[in-house]
């Protein structure tokens, strides 16, 4: 029975050994998976001539925002700053032209 504790040992660095070599091997699997360079390479079998210069950002751009869009943030950025005086709607309101009246009247 002296042998037994040798069999056990000898298992155990077997499954250290298993363990270590899995543990390298999905190591470097992930690495050569994120190295740039590497990604799949799309086809443009469909794309026409001068489709590439089709890519990248719209040339158009839309136009510029209203100036009480500006209002609006400048109001919310007061209110988070502690420099508006009440409550942030009726700011937003007034900013957005949807002011009412004394009366309650739009």
């Amino acid at each position: 029975m002296v042998l037994a504790p040798a069999v056990v040992i000898a298992d155990m660095n077997r499954h250290a050994i298993i363990g270590v070599v899995l543990a390298v091997l999905l190591a470097t699997a992930g690495v050569a998976a994120a190295t740039p360079g590497n990604a799949p390479v799309e086809s443009n079998a469909d794309a026409q001539p001068g489709a590439a210069s089709a890519q990248g950002p719209p040339s158009e751009l839309p136009g510029p925002v209203p100036d009480f869009v500006s209002d609006i943030h400048s109001a919310i950025t007061d209110f988070i700053n502690g420099v508006l005086d009440g409550a942030l709607g009726p700011e937003v309101s007034d900013a957005a032209g949807n002011a009412t009246s004394a009366t309650g009247d739009v």
